[in-house]
């Protein structure tokens, strides 16, 4: 037999990563379908297909766990909207696609399934805490990507984020209302008006910023 037909063996390290995705996957399926109240410990074990113990092994209570599964969200959409941007064509209006994109991440059923979590940390504190810090991390890493896509001089900074903090904000608000009452046309109207608005500050800070030179 050739050596391409030995049996592969998974590391122990591999092995447990398997089972952290498929648990935390298992929790984002749950809270999708049964929301945070209906997503139990003993729920979540069955639907991956592991022991409590297991589960337990790993996040020791329910806010850890589904703290630990939106963690696991956000990076997976952070990578693909990172893939999408890098294959923009040359041509392609980079703010309009900025946007664009991130208005499709915000449809993701399971965001919507994130946002009813951190309402529902207004009364469990250690929800609340658990989802801040993972918040604060995904903030930072969202920031870093729109650096990146869109360079600015370190004294514009401070404008650079509140001009960010407006898209994320004004897309959330949006995909907020489309649960509530969907309106496709008026979520066309709403993007361009964002997207006119961002191109608008972006061209104010690159004058000023040339003016300066």
């Amino acid at each position: 037999m050739g050596a391409s037909s030995k049996p592969l063996h998974r590391s122990q390290d591999e092995r447990t990563a398997q089972t952290r995705a498929r648990v935390l996957d298992a929790v984002l399926d749950c809270l999708v379908e049964r929301g945070y109240a209906g997503t139990t410990t003993t729920a979540v074990a069955a639907r991956a297909g592991v022991s409590r113990g297991a589960q337990l092994h790993h996040y020791r209570t329910r806010a850890a766990l589904v703290a630990a599964a939106v963690e696991h969200l956000y990076a997976r959409l952070a990578a693909d909207y990172e893939k999408a941007f890098a294959n923009l064509s040359p041509g392609a209006d980079r703010v309009d696609a900025a946007i664009e994109l991130l208005w499709e991440t915000f449809q993701d059923p399971r965001l919507a399934a994130v946002l009813e979590l951190f309402v529902a940390g207004r009364t469990d504190g250690e929800l609340r805490e658990q989802l801040a810090k993972v918040a604060a991390r995904h903030r930072a890493r969202v920031i870093g990507l729109a650096r990146a896509y869109f360079p600015v001089a370190p004294s514009k900074e401070e404008e650079f984020q509140g001009l960010l903090t407006l898209v994320l904000d004004a897309l959330q608000g949006m995909a907020v209302a489309q649960l509530v009452e969907p309106d496709e046309a008026g979520a066309h109207f709403t993007l361009a008006r964002l997207k006119r608005v961002a191109k608008a500050e972006l061209q104010r800070g690159e004058t000023l910023r040339r003016a300066r030179a």
